[in-house]
């Protein structure tokens, strides 16, 4: 395989996205055509590199500044996050009509996530993610200005940390390349600065974010787009850490701070989901949901956690595409994707979380208590979706980017995929674990029927189709037609959330002396960003990090 096979999966979409403008330019519109050929093309190109070799593949076009290298690199890491951003983009981009600039800015923010995926060292991440955070901004205010979107300087902060984490590299260790870094050169601080800047990239909180109130909009074109591009970034960062590492993170403790993060993230989402008022609102916190257990589960730092992280990560991306195509309707689409997203059996999402809650157990210590913690989130997560079948839809969507049919089987795949658990974790995630824990114990086997763990043996075949057989009876046997959509009371209250939406309410409030604004004021500097030609912004991030790599 040609080493120029690596630009595939960025170069593609770029194509696409210039074809796209040229053509908008002459009042030619080829948005839902072009996009969709360049986003699966992306797709395309990342199976044709991997699977006939299935090895790293890398390209080197110069040089960035003093040591960093223009390196690209395709190996089981970039596979496995290239199809969780790329896949689920394709889908909308092929489904979804966009007038000829949404287009373009959207498959740019692919490019840009591909590039940030496939970049060999953390100051090229760095620059792509940040190019990505940006467009995602312009996207959403081309589509809704007035609508809710997250901050820019939120978005940008996390690449900048990243930034910062590269120049420590370089200068520290002499390269900031991810194969190359000595052991020695990840410090406990630089690690703190590179998991920080993952957090706030994913935005996985305990409290409400921006990944939630993405939902509320009226469109979810661009919501869609933004969440499939940028959330799975800092989840590949933390896992390239394991790389940076050695196998390992550079103590203990961290380990247990990130899962406990992770953990806390997942229960804060099911409480609010329990408490939602509408299908929508529920919705709205099931990718901070699977977000927290992937994180809690990559974080225990065994290859089998890893795995479980991995898969919940690919269920997630699914969801983000099913979800975005779901009317704001009663019917059989909502129930399957309930279904499907609080991980009822035997599904993809139900699977992942008991090998990812086995991993905690088999991890040991105070991580064993994180495990059982994960389970009465889980547990959470079960009666929030019972709720939400009889809650009321929300506010409406655009009948022309909903196709309840597509959104349907898409749940139902990852329903039915259960017992293909142990192939998912064979082709997809296994080579991750490979490539980021080469030296650590507790090695991945069973093949294509069973998971085994270090205590013990799920054979997941003959485990989950009678599973799947019982469930399949069951809706066969039950009446939908008696459900009933309407207000339902929380089962339980959030305790201090009152007071934690009043404290944030004061910081929002806080305003510069008038005297400082012209300088300080954030907002402005965003609306400059939102309004100014997006060729000089991408150009004043890639001077950005020519110069601190100067």
């Amino acid at each position: 395989m040609p080493s120029a096979a690596v630009l595939g999966p960025v170069v593609i979409p770029l194509v696409a996205a210039a074809g796209i403008a040229a053509f908008g330019l002459a009042r030619i519109d080829l948005g839902r055509m072009a996009a969709a050929a360049g986003a699966w093309g992306s797709v395309v190109a990342l199976f044709a590199v991997w699977l006939p070799v299935r090895s790293s593949l890398e390209l080197t076009l110069g040089q960035l500044g003093f040591g960093s290298a223009f390196d690209l690199r395709i190996d089981g890491v970039t596979f496995a996050f290239g199809l969780i951003v790329a896949a689920p983009a394709a889908v909308l981009l092929t489904l979804q009509p966009r007038a000829w600039p949404e287009a373009a800015l959207s498959m740019l923010a692919l490019t840009a996530a591909m590039a940030s995926l496939e970049a060999g060292g953390v100051v090229l991440t760095a620059i792509a993610g940040g190019t990505a955070a940006t467009l995602a901004i312009i996207m959403l205010d081309t589509e809704e200005p007035r609508a809710t979107r997250p901050s820019w300087a939120l978005l940008l902060a996390g690449w900048l940390g990243l930034t910062w984490v590269g120049v420590i590299l370089q200068i520290g260790g002499g390269t900031a390349v991810y194969t190359a870094v000595p052991v020695g050169a990840v410090t406990g601080p630089v690690f703190v600065v590179l998991a920080v800047s993952a957090v706030i990239a994913t935005s996985l909180f305990p409290w409400r974010t921006w990944l939630s109130r993405l939902w509320a909009r009226t469109s979810l074109r661009a919501a869609a787009i933004t969440i499939a591009t940028l959330y799975p970034l800092g989840f590949y960062l933390l896992v390239r850490a394991y790389e940076l590492g050695d196998g390992r993170y550079p103590n203990p403790l961290f380990n247990v701070v990130l899962a406990s993060i992770g953990i806390a993230a997942a229960f804060g989402a099911a409480a609010r989901a329990q408490a939602a008022i509408t299908r929508r609102e529920f919705f709205g916190e099931v990718i901070p949901g699977f977000g927290g257990f992937a994180l809690t589960a990559i974080a225990l730092g065994t290859p089998l956690g890893l795995v479980a992280g991995l898969v919940m990560l690919a269920t997630a991306s699914a969801m983000v595409a099913c979800m975005a195509l779901l009317p704001d309707r009663a019917g059989l689409a909502p129930l399957v994707t309930i279904a499907a997203a609080v991980g009822l059996p035997p599904g993809l999402a139900f699977g992942a979380r008991v090998i990812g809650i086995e991993a905690a157990f088999e991890a040991g210590d105070f991580l064993g208590l994180i495990g059982v913690a994960g389970a009465a989130a889980w547990v959470t997560w079960m009666v929030a979706g019972a709720r939400a079948i009889g809650l009321p839809g929300g506010r409406g969507r655009p009948a022309a980017e909903t196709f309840a049919g597509v959104s349907m089987l898409i749940a139902a795949l990852t329903l039915v995929a259960g017992p293909a658990l142990a192939a998912t974790q064979f082709g997809l995630a296994n080579p991750v674990a490979a490539e980021v824990m080469p030296s650590s114990g507790g090695s991945l086997a069973g093949g294509l029927i069973s998971v085994v763990t270090v205590s013990s043996v799920m054979p997941v075949v003959t485990l989950f189709v009678p599973l799947l057989l019982i469930g399949v009876a069951i809706y066969s046997l039950t009446d939908t037609a008696a459900i009933r959509t309407q207000a339902r009371t929380a089962l339980f209250k959030v305790p201090a959330a009152a007071a934690l939406d009043r404290a944030r309410a004061v910081v929002r409030a806080a305003r510069v002396p008038e005297q400082y604004r012209s300088i300080l004021d954030l907002k402005e500097l965003e609306a400059a960003a939102a309004r100014g030609n997006p060729i000089l912004w991408l150009a004043a991030l890639v001077a950005l990090g020519f110069a601190v790599t100067r």
